[in-house]
């Protein structure tokens, strides 16, 4: 009985797993060193393979033409999942379904929600844009360059509303100013997520447009003493 038993697991596990593959990655396309993969648990998308082709040739374009953009050549061995909806892109990715695209340097994955729901809302070229400017920006060494990036990359290709209110409040200090994005960059709570994204949006745009793309992204690269005063500076143009 027990061979029998051990056999039939193995063939119930096999069934589950194939099954599991075959309908998360029900198309892919390669182009380039990228591949593009259709995620679809439950097999609903009419035509996954058209929407992936399309998806596949917007993405590949923008990506040329950032990586043109900073003279940075464009790394290989990426791959980039689409997801039928919101669902499955929280269980591939990790992320919440909220959340539009993600982008994992440690996996060099690429995770977007639906493009044709983006597309909808108006947000898929800003997002696709977003994503792969995380993809060519320099290495986060610490945790003020994690946010510092999203602050540069928010500012460039903004994924959230931008600030109506001038009320925001910054802290007077740059030590502070980094405690408080190093703690809220990790929050779930939607309405703080806001006004974090907010302050980086601002903090983002006004750096790069008084200290340069450049400065901005020797700053992500390695961190420099520098930051307090030009800290000092934009609390300045704001009070």
């Amino acid at each position: 009985m027990r061979p029998i038993l051990i056999s039939s697991l193995l063939y119930l596990f096999f069934i589950i797993f194939f099954f599991e593959a075959a309908s998360a990655q029900a198309a892919r396309r390669k182009i380039e060193g990228f591949e593009f993969y259709f995620l679809d648990d439950w097999n609903k998308q009419k035509n996954p393979d058209k929407l992936l082709e399309i998806f596949a040739d917007k993405f590949v374009t923008e990506i040329r033409s950032e990586s043109e953009r900073l003279e940075k050549r464009i790394p290989q061995d990426v791959r980039i999942f689409i997801s039928e909806n919101s669902e499955v892109f929280r269980k591939y990715s990790g992320q919440s379904g909220s959340v539009a695209a993600f982008y994992s340097p440690e996996s060099n994955k690429f995770f977007f929600q639906n493009p044709e729901s983006l597309a909808k809302r108006g947000i898929l070229d800003t997002v696709i844009k977003h994503e792969i400017c995380h993809f060519l920006a320099p290495e986060s060494k610490s945790e003020t360059s994690f946010w510092m990036q999203e602050s540069y990359c928010e500012s460039l290709y903004p994924t959230n509303p931008k600030p109506t209110s001038v009320d925001l409040k910054f802290p007077w200090s740059w030590e502070k100013f980094d405690e408080e994005c190093i703690k809220e960059i990790q929050t779930r709570n939607g309405a703080k997520k806001k006004i974090l994204y907010q302050k980086l949006f601002l903090w983002g745009s006004w750096f790069l447009k008084t200290k340069g793309e450049a400065r901005f992204r020797a700053f992500i690269e390695a961190p420099n003493p520098e930051i307090q005063n030009i800290y000092s500076q934009f609390i300045k143009s704001r009070y």
